[in-house]
């Protein structure tokens, strides 16, 4: 399922298959600024000693705004930032760049582009930007400084087993923190709506700001956002929420969550949110909103809808592939289960051989392109490379299990590599698709 098979709109304008040729071009030389930054030396930085964690941490405010006692140095996160220099998010970014080793900034910049097509990847900044080839590549630039800082890699390489087991060593209990809230039933992924995205529903009647410390929250965020990112596949860049508010009240809201949760889709994944669907807002949620609203950013603010029942929803996501949870077929309640833990990931990658042709496809991919990107031709429209974008997807799907730890959406049956091809299952909610050539 695709957005083009879907629902017959055309191809959206700035994509890999609609480029202008003035479009191309700058594409092309934002591809050379990264090969150029990707080689640079860098400066080495040492870890200092850790220190013994202090337990005390900020008071909230009633609904979660902020207020009471003002956040302190005791109040750090013990697992996001503790790896890198944090003057490389904290400095003004042409001061910071220099700083970081060009291997790291590649590194995440191809765990962040994971087995999508890169130029697409690359294109979603440009958007951003509106094509100012400077304030785009400066944005790039600013997403993989902070995916270094916090650690969104190791997220990924650990895999939700792994991260429980890191965080119980920082902090007794954080760990198991992680994975009851992982699995409450707060966020679940699903889909697909009528554009052919994956979608995460946000039940927010289980969520209490006191419940857990906030960074066991971004932990959360991030994990799902990068869990989400491994259906993605070419014409289908982006995915829809839907924050389903019934049974909210006030207890519910988290303002800092919601700050966090919009700034990341604003600064560091931009154009992957396709449609914000606020389902069942009681009326006590219209205060919420008058605060909400001064801080998203117009393109957000374009792609949000309110849905008052099924049939409205159903204007978005099917009725057959909705949970029953939201049709109202089945009564949603926090989940207190266990559910069995999947092999923890590790920070070291295996040197097998799946692993080392992933290695080398990267290198080459980046001999191609910048061959390709000096190149005098202007054609936008390019077969051979969309057949080295293949040849990378390839690649790293094989190497899936090296790159990526096992999540419990491949044991739900959301996704899964199975002889060397990408599935994606919905959970059975759709024919099963192969998207492994989709680039």
């Amino acid at each position: 399922m695709t957005a083009a098979t879907t629902n017959g709109a055309a191809p959206l304008p700035g994509r890999i298959d609609t480029l202008t040729d003035k479009e191309n071009e700058g594409l092309k030389k934002t591809w050379l600024r990264l090969i150029e930054i990707f080689q640079q030396k860098g400066v080495a930085w040492t870890p200092p000693p850790k220190v013994e964690e202090v337990k005390e941490t900020k008071k909230a405010s009633r609904w979660g705004f902020g207020g009471g006692k003002k956040e302190t140095n005791e109040s750090k996160d013990v697992f996001l930032g503790t790896t890198a220099n944090p003057e490389w998010l904290s400095l003004p970014l042409e001061k910071a760049l220099p700083l970081i080793p060009g291997d790291s900034l590649s590194t995440t910049f191809w765990n962040m582009v994971a087995g999508d097509n890169p130029d697409a990847v690359v294109l979603r900044f440009l958007r951003a930007r509106k094509w100012d080839l400077n304030a785009g590549y400066d944005m790039l630039m600013n997403c993989l400084r902070w995916r270094i800082v916090m650690r969104v890699d190791d997220i990924t390489a650990l895999g939700e087993t792994g991260i429980r087991n890191e965080l119980e060593v920082l902090k007794a209990g954080m760990g198991e923190s992680f994975i009851s809230n992982l699995h409450s039933n707060k966020s679940v992924l699903g889909g697909p709506d009528k554009d052919g995205r994956g979608i995460s529903y946000i039940n927010v009647r289980f969520h209490k700001k006191e419940d857990q410390d906030f960074e066991v929250i971004k932990l959360m965020t991030l994990y799902v956002m990068e869990t989400s990112r491994m259906i993605v596949h070419q014409p289908v860049e982006s995915s829809c929420i839907v924050f389903n508010l019934e049974g909210f009240t006030l207890a519910n809201m988290d303002f800092e969550f919601v700050k966090f949760l919009l700034h990341c889709f604003e600064a560091y994944y931009p154009e992957t949110l396709g449609s914000c669907l606020i389902h069942k807002a009681p009326w006590v949620f219209s205060t919420v909103w008058t605060m909400i609203t001064p801080l998203l950013d117009p393109v957000v603010a374009s792609k949000i809808h309110f849905t008052k029942n099924i049939d409205e929803l159903s204007n978005y996501v099917d009725k057959e592939v909705l949970p029953p949870f939201l049709t109202g077929s089945e009564e949603i309640k926090k989940n207190t289960d266990k559910f069995p833990k999947p092999p923890a990931g590790s920070l070291n990658r295996d040197k097998t051989p799946e692993y080392q042709d992933y290695k080398d496809m990267v290198v080459e991919y980046l001999h191609e392109t910048q061959t390709w990107a000096k190149a005098d031709a202007t054609t936008a429209k390019d077969e051979k490379r969309k057949q080295q974008a293949l040849n990378y997807r390839h690649a790293t799907i094989k190497a899936e299990s090296y790159l990526r730890a096992r999540t419990s959406y491949h044991d739900f049956g959301l996704a899964d590599v199975e002889q060397g091809r990408l599935l994606l299952k919905f959970c059975g909610k759709v024919p099963t698709q192969d998207i492994t050539d989709s680039v």
